[in-house]
């Protein structure tokens, strides 16, 4: 090839064109996920896990409500009146559980993990609103923690970090099932 400006003839090597592999985009259609390439699109969305988290200590839970309800019924079904030692008893056990649930309910909406096609979000806060996002083709390190019970329940923390930050910057525990996640935020991440 002749230069234009100074006449030099320059070789230029020939690149070998590769035969067409698989791209992020590809690899996230063939999966069944939105194509990367287009707006941003949400993929999935997650919240924390209630029962499969805390298993024991749901049901423990559960049976002392249950128990405490069952308590305050035969107190008012009784046909002599109720001594105050059995209100002192059976009206904790049905009032307290209910307002463990009632937490873990606020725990489990005031926080969502987004995956879209471009980032990952995580939102926390029901009155106040509090966001960190990671741009997937920024992220470095993609960590899945799980003991060995929530293998079993396929639950874990999920935590990514990325090459602009020190640290992990996206951290979400009680997650349901961080490997599918993992994967899901691979198919978007370059090589």
């Amino acid at each position: 090839m002749t230069c234009p400006f100074c006449g030099d003839v320059n070789r230029v090597p020939e690149v070998a064109v590769d035969a067409p592999g698989p791209s992020r985009k590809d690899k996230a259609a063939a999966a069944g996920y939105p194509a990367d390439d287009g707006p941003e699109t949400e993929v999935i969305r997650v919240r924390r896990c209630w029962f499969r988290s805390r298993p024991v200590r749901f049901a423990i839970d559960v049976l002392v409500m249950l128990g405490g309800l069952a308590g305050v019924v035969w107190m008012l079904t009784r046909s002599g009146a109720a001594s105050p030692w059995w209100y002192l008893m059976f009206v904790p056990a049905a009032v307290v559980p209910l307002g463990i649930m009632a937490w873990w309910w606020c725990d489990r909406y005031s926080a969502a993990l987004i995956i879209t096609t471009k980032r990952t979000t995580m939102q926390t806060g029901i009155f106040n609103r509090s966001t960190s996002e990671v741009v997937h083709d920024n992220i470095r390190n993609v960590q899945v923690e799980q003991t060995f019970w929530q293998r079993v329940w396929r639950v874990g923390k999920l935590g990514i970090s990325s090459s602009g930050q020190d640290g992990i910057e996206v951290q979400v525990n009680h997650l349901p099932d961080p490997v599918k996640l993992r994967e899901i935020i691979d198919l978007y991440r370059p090589l």
